[in-house]
């Protein structure tokens, strides 16, 4: 589920926002100078506050930041960048623009409205649940760490002398707020919770009761798991006796699933994001003895492998993941899939396999070696190449041979072209065999334009933006007609936008719209009367099927949902224009324009 909905409650099926009115009451609520303060020093200099810049890709010695909190407004004259507190805190803490208003309307104690709900009682009762239960998880967490830390009983000691002897420091377990669950039948949490009003049925529902009803963690140490906005959203346990399993997470709620979350993340995202770079783990004492040891960007998976929603987050932070693992089979089909979605969002990933644990790797060795391990970590797909070809060194070329299909299948999901050529590069020399054989159809298909309704899926998101504008153009032609025409405007961009062909992914795409643009507001039938249309006929016809679906579903039906189309499009063509670009003032001109074109987008989007 997207960060952003389940942070509002959102189930699959509905169309639920947050009310334009809320949006303004947080902004009016936020204090842009508080929430400034967070990410960097400021200084009163008359009616404005000034500092150093916040953003991590612009340092400066001179401060070039400045606040006004009576416009609630913040600009940057080194960097250009402005916006209020929403935006701040979108940008510098990665987070969907409906993740920065419900952060700060926590901070605010701005009640949030919702629009779009079918029952808005019952989304009101939702989230209050979901309140309730982070509250409850906040408090556990809270009596585990007291626990851990101040009680005098037989095994209490024995956990702070277990977390002695993996070589955890009091600093680092009071950061990340490590406890320790009373063993059953001696009080314990259930009963403070209660005293504090807590009922049952939100321990329940937080996962703090097991089956039974009993306290799910009794007689383990815990480890406090939060989403990226640092709310505890479940926990992290080892038994420290006999009992089984060893590690216990807490199971899934409607605030917790840990195939989305990284243990450690809140800790150090800043880190991540200043040094453009993170480490996965697989171990909790990992990622704390990495972080007392001065290495403030490694994060941990609950127990699962790394997925591609693990990767998406990381994405926002680092350009450069390196992912620790055992090397067991379910690890290696780990990484295969996990080198799919890095070529999709375009990461430097790379893979390390160490002969022990980091936590027990740092115990016999200094830090500055780590960097040196790190060094030798070899790129996701030139991993996965020479394992196979590992499986087959030393046969004869007809046994190579059988290793081919598994490789062409590997490198066939590698979407960018550049590392699809170095892919087949490394894949040809290793197995000794020519690249024509890797390349399959790739090779037919590339000069082929994929649209709505082909067989063959979706995989560019700016081919598939495209495909969908155009087919919007013949699915809404008197609603789409008049933005052809004018374009709409955005806040901070100068000039209404307004679609062009260079827009567009490929020449075909880019034609096809340039015949649409001229019949605005005509229907299909008149579009396939000009003699122009005619090399693009069987494309069309694949767009008008596509068209078709839309109306039947009412998709696309309004103003709002065209201009998000519309956005969304721009927002990818200005991504690429920046990518190719060398001049550094017209990267800095296009970076500031698509900011603003992203907070627009999230402006009309409505959430799934």
């Amino acid at each position: 589920m997207d960060v952003g909905t389940e942070a509002l409650g959102y189930t699959r099926g509905e169309s639920l926002r947050i009310s334009d009115r809320s949006i303004e009451e947080v902004r009016e609520a936020a204090n842009i100078v508080e929430v400034a303060s967070e990410f960097t020093a400021l200084r009163r200099q008359g009616t404005r506050f000034t500092g150093l810049c916040p953003y991590p890709d612009h340092s400066e010695k001179t401060p070039s930041f400045s606040v006004s909190p009576d416009r609630g407004f913040y600009y940057c004259f080194g960097c250009q960048r402005g916006g209020d507190a929403i935006k701040l805190v979108s940008e510098l803490k990665n987070f969907s623009f409906v993740d920065a208003v419900s952060y700060l309307a926590e901070r605010s104690g701005v009640e949030l409205e919702f629009e779009g709900a079918a029952d808005p009682e019952a989304a009101r009762e939702r989230n209050t649940r979901r309140r309730n239960i982070h509250k409850a998880l906040a408090a556990a967490a809270v009596y585990y760490h007291k626990y851990l830390l101040k009680a005098r009983s037989p095994e209490a000691e024995t956990a702070r002398h277990y977390l002695r002897g993996r070589g955890l420091e009091h600093s680092t377990i009071e950061e990340f707020r490590l406890g320790y669950a009373q063993a059953r039948g001696v009080g314990g949490f259930a009963g403070a919770a209660a005293r504090l009003g807590i009922d049952r049925k939100v321990l329940d529902a937080a996962g703090l009761l097991s089956a039974r009803g009993g306290e799910r963690f009794a007689g383990r140490i815990t480890f406090p798991i939060s989403d990226r906005r640092g709310r505890i959203v479940g926990f992290g346990a080892r038994a420290l006796g006999d009992d089984h399993p060893k590690y216990l997470n807490s199971p899934e709620t409607e605030i917790f699933n840990k195939r989305d979350l990284l243990y450690g993340f809140p800790q150090v995202s800043d880190t991540m994001r200043g040094e453009r770079s993170a480490l996965v783990v697989e171990g909790y004492t990992d990622v704390l003895m990495l972080y007392q040891s001065g290495i403030k960007n490694a994060v941990a998976t609950l127990g699962t492998a790394t997925t591609p929603a693990h990767l998406k987050v990381l994405s926002g932070y680092a350009d450069r993941i390196y992912v620790l693992f055992d090397p067991d089979a379910a690890g290696e089909r780990a990484i295969e899939r996990a080198a799919a979605t890095a070529a999709e969002l375009r990461l430097d990933l790379r893979v390390l396999r160490l002969p022990q644990d980091p936590a027990d790797w740092l115990l016999e060795h200094p830090p500055e070696e780590f960097a040196d391990l790190l060094e030798g970590a070899v790129p996701v797909l030139e991993y996965g190449i020479r394992r196979i070809v590992q499986r087959t060194r030393g046969a004869r070329a007809t046994e190579r041979s059988r290793a081919v299909p598994e490789v062409k299948s590997l490198i066939g999901e590698i979407k960018d072209p550049v590392l699809y050529r170095e892919a087949l590069r490394l894949a040809s020399e290793a197995l000794g065999v020519d690249p024509a054989l890797l390349e399959g159809d790739r090779r037919r298909a590339s000069a082929t334009l994929e649209v709505p309704g082909a067989r063959t899926s979706p995989t560019d998101p700016h081919q598939q933006a495209g495909r969908e504008v155009l087919a919007v153009l013949l699915a809404h032609p008197h609603l789409t007609a008049g933005l052809l025409n004018e374009g709409f405007r955005v806040p901070y961009v100068p000039e209404p936008v307004l679609l062009h062909p260079e827009d567009f992914w490929g020449e075909r795409q880019a034609d096809i719209f340039s015949l649409l643009r001229e019949h605005a507001g005509e229907e299909f039938d008149d579009v396939v009367a000009d003699e122009r249309a005619r090399p693009f006929m069987d494309q069309l016809g694949a767009l008008a099927a596509r068209a078709d679906e839309m109306r039947r579903r009412e998709l696309y039906a309004s103003d709002r949902a065209v201009r998000e189309a519309f956005l969304r499009l721009v927002v990818l063509s200005r991504q690429r224009d920046k990518r190719e670009t060398d001049d550094l003032d017209e990267k800095l001109r296009l970076h500031t324009e698509i900011q603003a074109l992203k907070d627009s987008l999230r402006a009309v989007s409505v959430e799934p």
